[in-house]
């Protein structure tokens, strides 16, 4: 006898738990479900971002169609992005792609998509045009780098290579290698 109530007794407090297990993974999903997906740091369309120099001036101006701030890891994405970049007083290039990504504490700004750089090399010159498919630009450096393909057109002069580093600021550019080029007088 004491057994057959041992027995219920056992079965009962089974049954309780298994009844108090279920109700709590209910009440997990139903508010797993409430929950709302993480919010961006920050999110602007058609926005426009001055950065200045220690004298004041813009550094550079960039404008993005989207931008949005990850925040878990503060690392910024950008589409359809143009940026006015001064490396000197008198120098100014801009940078055009379809996409753009600052890593978390970053300095650099890595480009991709139809990546181009316009500037006037020497005052008075033709415009120079630098495209490729992925490009890092060093803000703090003002240096382009690229392990892709690039084209360079310079009015009729026309050079393509893999892989470049372009200091904006001096105004150098050095091709890394199977460069391929045609300049006409």
């Amino acid at each position: 006898m004491i057994w057959r109530g041992f027995i219920l007794l056992a079965i009962a407090l089974v049954t309780a738990l298994t009844v108090m297990v279920g109700r709590r993974d209910r009440d997990d999903a139903e508010e797993e479900g409430t929950r709302e997906p993480p919010q961006p740091g920050y999110y602007m369309t058609d926005a426009q971002i001055v950065e200045t120099g220690p004298d004041g001036a813009p550094r550079y101006r960039m404008a993005a169609e989207r931008i949005v701030q990850n925040p878990q890891d503060q690392s910024i994405r950008l589409q359809t992005m143009k940026l006015d970049y001064r490396a000197a007083p008198e120098r100014e290039w801009t940078l055009t792609a379809r996409n753009g990504y600052v890593p978390p504490a970053s300095r650099t700004i890595e480009l991709s998509g139809d990546v181009q750089i316009t500037g006037l090399p020497v005052e008075g010159s033709v415009p120079a045009v630098v495209r490729t498919e992925r490009m890092q630009l060093d803000t703090v450096a003002n240096v382009a780098t690229s392990r892709e393909r690039v084209d360079i057109v310079w009015g009729e002069r026309r050079l393509s290579t893999i892989g470049l580093k372009a200091d904006l600021k001096a105004e150098k550019l050095k091709l890394e290698s199977s460069v391929h080029g045609r300049f006409v007088r």
